[in-house]
């Protein structure tokens, strides 16, 4: 009778191995699944990025190229604004004598 007991209990404890190695196999299958599926998120998500990383840099870039064009012309209005009021001086009849006096003076 202990021969049939201890075959009933192996036969038992290997039902209950094969169980917990098949909910062990499950649970590896659902996290592989998980894994697998956020790698693909991931990639997913690069492929979107890069167009919308190079659209960024192009509007950067741009950005940029407006703001230099921007300060070259505030200086260029800056220096013909001062040759004009240099002009205007120059053109102003109490000059025009100051400056005659001058040529003399240096002639």
């Amino acid at each position: 009778m202990t021969i049939d007991q201890w075959t009933n209990s192996s036969s038992k404890n290997g039902q209950l191995v094969g169980r917990v190695e098949r909910t062990h196999t499950a649970e590896l299958a659902h996290h592989l699944s998980s894994v697998a599926l956020r790698q693909w998120e991931r990639a997913l998500t690069g492929i979107v990025a890069v167009p919308a990383a190079a659209a960024l840099g192009v509007a950067a870039t741009a950005t940029y190229g407006v703001a230099f064009l921007e300060r070259v012309f505030e200086v260029l209005e800056s220096a013909i604004g001062e040759i004009g009021r240099t002009i205007a001086q120059e053109e102003t009849p109490g000059s025009r004598d100051k400056g005659s006096e001058r040529t003399e003076a240096r002639a």
